[in-house]
Formats: structure tokens, sequence, C-alpha cells
């Protein structure tokens, strides 16, 4: 095999991942922005627990957390893929190695809270119930986890340029601390709630780093099929 051969063969296999993880981020971003979109609201009036169930009873219920599922489902199966690219350095494969942990955990966590509404009218009257307790830690550490999970890769990421870079890096890193700090606090107070929309950034990074990552996988793909021949009479 020549020395071209092995290097085309190389740039194919290093550019697997990126194949897969550049449309599942694409299509991730999309989900999570229009889950938000269309996630329903509460009155701002009342305890807690009816501000949940006034949530919960509200028909977008189920689309939007469908579409958020869907979301964080994409964002975990991408960085999976992503942990698979080789020549990653040290830090950057740390980061992958939690992060993909964090978002397998988010989407199991994800799945639990769309069939929260089942138990509506567990809480019609104002009463925490076990299913209560399960929504408000699974918001405040699973949600907060990966948050941070998604402003540590886009950090992380952007600084190596291997997820993206310096400029995608705000996107990431703003949108999911708001994220972050909005899914910790809101089963306690309102004050954070207005974050949530700028935790929309995340589905703007997400598209981005995507679009970035196939484009960079169409141009290794396009220097690795052209021949040796063309690309000698280019150099002359």
């Amino acid at each position: 095999m020549s020395t071209s051969t092995r290097v085309r063969t190389q740039l194919s296999r290093a550019g697997r991942p990126e194949r897969v993880a550049g449309p599942l981020l694409m299509l991730g971003g999309i989900a999570f922005f229009a889950g938000g979109a269309v996630h329903p609201g509460d009155s701002g009036e009342g305890s807690k627990v009816s501000q949940l169930h006034e949530m919960l009873v509200d028909s977008m219920w189920y689309p939007s957390h469908a579409l958020l599922l869907a979301a964080m489902a994409c964002f975990a199966a991408a960085v999976l893929a992503f942990r698979r690219h080789g020549g990653l350095g040290s830090g950057m494969a740390r980061v992958t190695d939690v992060v993909s942990v964090i978002a397998v955990i988010a989407t199991i966590g994800m799945t639990v809270h769309l069939f929260a509404a089942l138990g509506a009218d567990g809480i019609a009257d104002g009463e925490k119930t076990f299913l209560y307790h399960v929504q408000t830690w699974n918001e405040t550490i699973v949600d907060s986890l990966w948050g941070l999970g998604i402003a540590a890769l886009a950090a992380a990421g952007g600084l190596t340029r291997t997820f993206g870079n310096r400029i995608t890096l705000a996107l990431g890193l703003v949108g999911g601390l708001a994220f972050a700090l909005a899914s910790a606090t809101i089963a306690f107070t309102d004050r954070f709630d207005a974050l949530f929309p700028l935790a929309s950034l995340i589905g703007i990074w997400a598209v981005v780093v995507g679009l970035m990552m196939s484009l960079r996988k169409a141009r290794s793909g396009l220097a690795a099929s052209t021949p040796d021949s063309d690309r000698a009479g280019t150099s002359n």
C-alpha cells in the first residue's frame, strides 16, 4: 500500500465519527431550540407544586418534551461518536468521556421527565408526592449537570478547535451555564427562570458546530478522493 493510499484511508476513518456527529448535532440543536420554544409556561402564581401542575396539564407538555428528549438523545449520540475520533488530546478526551456519561444519564432523565404528566392528578391539590420529588431532583441535579457538561464541551472544544472554535465557544458556554443555573433553581425560586430563553443558545451552538463538522468532513473526503496525479499536476 502506497503512502498516499494509507493517508486517504486514515482520513476516511478519521472522518467517520464527524460524518455521524455533525448531522446529529444539527438535528439535536434544532430539536432543542424547538422544544424550548413550545415548552409550556406557568402563571408564576401559587406554590411551586401548583406551578408544576399547571405545566403538566398543558397540551404542549408532551410535544415539547418529546423534542427535548430527541435533542438530548442526539447530543449524547454525537458526543459518543466524536469520542471515537482519533487524535484527541488527553484533556479533550477526558472532557468528552465525562460529558458522554452525563449526556446518557440526562437522556434517561428527560425520558422520565416526559412521562411526568401521568402523575399530574397526584399533585392537583398541592401535595408534594414522590413524583414531585423525583421531578425536583431530576431537574436540579441531572439537567443542571447536563448544562454544565455542554458548557465544558463548548469551552474545551472551542479552545482546541476540535469541537467548534472560539466563536462557538461563547454560544455553548453562555447557553450551557444559563440552562444549568435556571434548572438548578427552578424548583425553589422563579428568580432565574428568565435564563431559559438564553439557554436556547445551546441549540444555535449545536447547529453551527455540527455544520462545521460536516463541512470539515466534506473537505477531508474531497482531499482523500483526489488522485495522486491530479495533486501532482496541481503542484506543478
